[in-house]
């Protein structure tokens, strides 16, 4: 694992670029986001091709590109906010440009299908961010602010749940990086150049996800150990997992089903944390940092260090 660079802290005044590396959006809503982020006190530059539209995409694979490439190459720029998840992310890739991005580290916000550019900048040592998005929660406010203020600013005290904050599926404590974020897109890179790998020195895998099916998570995960992801892994804490929960006609539980997936691996593992696609208000969290899962007590995440510097 390349040394850990983290992003230096976003500060009043800066140059914060949207762009959409997957999925089309709206100009109403990247609007709505961009003025948050001018409320926060911070300059907004939207990408030009923000809101064009190739099939399911904001623009074609080369233009989505070129967008993001702009962005890490000019130091004017402190941070980049992505508009959406939703789909073609993973189309960057091949050709997106690692030294680039070492050589311009900057704050990035997302989650969803960024899970695959999180993947990209992590195996570059960048700490990245898993948070709200322009276009979705923080154009509708359903955001948690201290913990994203904190992330990028780095002003206040790293995020941790609250006391019982968690639901506990398997008892332990264990600290590690943070790595980590949507469990369908986890998967999907699986056998790719860009498939998740534990740090050397133990990681803390979040994993989240929107309306898939029990019997989904279970091949997901299997699809994922059996392709060595959890080698490792010292901990895991789930998300709200929003829609994923067994159908009240159904015999057993996302828990249960999440336990036997599981079964045989000796660590800490918890349900709840709101980040990603949740109900509650997303949390930012900043991936590559180090963190404790402790499933001792009522169970709970903390964040041990600041992923800005």
């Amino acid at each position: 694992m390349t040394s850990l660079v983290r992003p230096r802290a976003l500060r009043a005044g800066d140059l914060v670029g949207i762009c959409a590396p997957a999925g089309a959006v709206e100009e109403e809503s990247v609007e709505a986001g961009a003025a948050v982020l001018r409320g926060m006190g911070f300059d907004v530059r939207l990408a030009p091709s923000l809101l064009t539209r190739h099939l399911f995409t904001a623009g074609t694979a080369a233009a989505r590109l070129h967008d993001l490439h702009a962005l890490f190459e000019d130091d004017r720029v402190r941070g980049i906010v992505c508009a959406r998840g939703g789909a073609g992310s993973a189309s960057l890739l091949p050709a997106l440009d690692a030294a680039l991005v070492r050589r311009h580290p900057k704050v990035v916000v997302g989650y969803s299908d960024i899970t695959f550019l999180h993947l990209f900048l992590g195996a570059q040592g960048l700490v990245t961010f898993h948070g709200p998005m322009a276009a979705r929660e923080l154009a509708g406010g359903t955001y948690e602010p201290d913990s994203f203020w904190t992330a990028v600013t780095g002003n206040g005290a790293p995020y941790e749940t609250a006391p019982g904050g968690l639901t506990v599926l398997r008892r332990g404590t264990a600290e590690g990086r943070l790595r980590g974020g949507c469990l369908s897109i986890l998967a999907a890179a699986a056998g790719t150049p860009w498939a998740f790998r534990a740090d050397a020195e133990g990681s803390i895998l979040f994993l989240e996800d929107i309306d898939e099916r029990p019997y989904r998570i279970d091949r997901m995960l299997f699809q994922l150990r059996a392709a060595g992801a959890f080698e490792g892994v010292r901990g895991i804490v789930f998300g709200e997992m929003k829609g994923c929960a067994a159908a009240a006609t159904d015999a057993f539980t996302l828990e249960q089903v999440i336990g036997e997936a599981l079964s045989g691996l000796s660590l800490p593992i918890a349900l709840g944390l709101p980040s990603g696609h949740t109900t509650a208000p997303c949390v930012t969290l900043p991936l590559g940092v180090r963190a404790r899962l402790d499933c001792d007590g009522p169970g709970g995440l903390h964040i041990l260090e600041a992923g800005v510097s």
